[in-house]
């Protein structure tokens, strides 16, 4: 039992990603701040009308939660009058993005210690320790999550007229309710792009901008690339693209047997590029859509960084482990 219980407990580094030797963090933090600056300049901005119409919303459903009706009132006024001018510019508007966030996972491990946590999760469950398999898996995310909200322009005004003609008869309760709703109708979409994924085109990328007599050092390159997206394979990216993602991996060996003889790769380098090129896309477009009104609070476009808040599963993992090693 004590060697099973030093086991476990050495796990605790491997799973949680502890970086090797070999890991290639720097290429990493390139590859996710490519991607945020992606997001970034593709997030469309909806118009001033729109935004300060939300804005009025939200200061009436503020003004009425202290009673001050008045003050909701001329909020709804303005509201109606900015959703107005937004309409007679665009009368076809539809969905219009408000709001844009990013969360980052970081996971440093590599697919040996993925393979190690996920067998131990195994375990962990065939015993119906849930909470320790939990503990394991949680940390076991290298993603770049970015949800973008929506506020449906052929609904959303139709609200905000409703809850004023509600004041005005003095039902206070029922306006607050009509926004509440409003507030419903809300959606979000939400997207998952691995982070693996994207460290491994920018080794290749880097490896095929290397002086290609330095066999030694192109080929490594191209091996961590190779890991990278077996561990996008490993923590589980790759199941509506499975194919995809083989497909990079035996081209990836295909160059690295190229580069040891004569022959020119250049071309097996534009394939690849393009192969990474569609993937992504691929990847980005898979949206999730579905209600949101307790997630969206009026907040404004922001962009974090989910590894310290995967930290305190460190602690919570690391304690567990010692009390349910095996």
């Amino acid at each position: 039992m004590k060697k099973e219980l030093l086991a476990s407990l050495a796990l605790v580094s491997l799973v949680l990603g502890v970086p090797s030797l070999n890991a290639s963090t720097g290429t990493k933090a390139k590859s996710i701040q490519k991607e945020v600056s992606f997001q970034n300049k593709n997030f469309k901005v909806a118009s001033q009308n729109i935004q300060k119409g939300l804005s009025d919303t939200l200061s009436a459903i503020s003004a009425l939660s202290k009673n001050k009706s008045d003050l909701a009132k001329k909020n709804l006024s303005d509201a109606s009058k900015y959703f107005a001018k937004a309409l007679k510019i665009d009368p076809k508007l539809g969905l219009v993005p408000i709001e844009e966030s990013t969360v980052i996972y970081r996971y440093d491990g590599d697919p040996k210690n993925i393979k190690e946590a996920v067998n131990l999760a195994k375990k962990a469950l065939s015993k119906n320790d849930i909470q320790f398999a939990r503990d394991i898996l949680n940390p076991l995310k290298d993603e770049i999550v970015v949800t973008t909200h929506y506020v449906p322009m052929d609904v959303y005004p139709s609200v905000t007229k409703i809850a004023s003609k509600l004041l005005d008869k003095g039902k206070v309760k029922k306006a607050l309710q009509e926004l509440s709703l409003g507030l419903s109708t809300i959606v979000s979409d939400r997207v998952v792009i691995p982070i693996p994924l994207l460290t491994s085109q920018e080794l290749v990328s880097i490896a095929s901008k290397m002086d290609k007599t330095d066999k030694k050092k192109v080929s490594k390159f191209l091996k961590r690339a190779k890991i990278e997206l077996q561990k996008a394979v490993l923590l589980g990216y790759a199941s509506k693209h499975s194919s995809e993602y083989k497909s990079l991996e035996k081209k990836i060996d295909m160059i690295q047997k190229e580069i040891k003889g004569k022959n020119e790769v250049k071309k097996l380098y534009e394939d690849i590029k393009s192969d990474f090129k569609s993937l992504i896309h691929k990847t980005r477009g898979e949206k999730r859509v579905y209600d949101s009104d307790s997630v969206w609070n009026g907040t404004k476009k922001s962009h974090i960084s989910a590894t310290s808040e995967e930290d305190k599963d460190v602690v919570k993992f690391a304690q567990k482990s010692k009390a349910n090693a095996f």
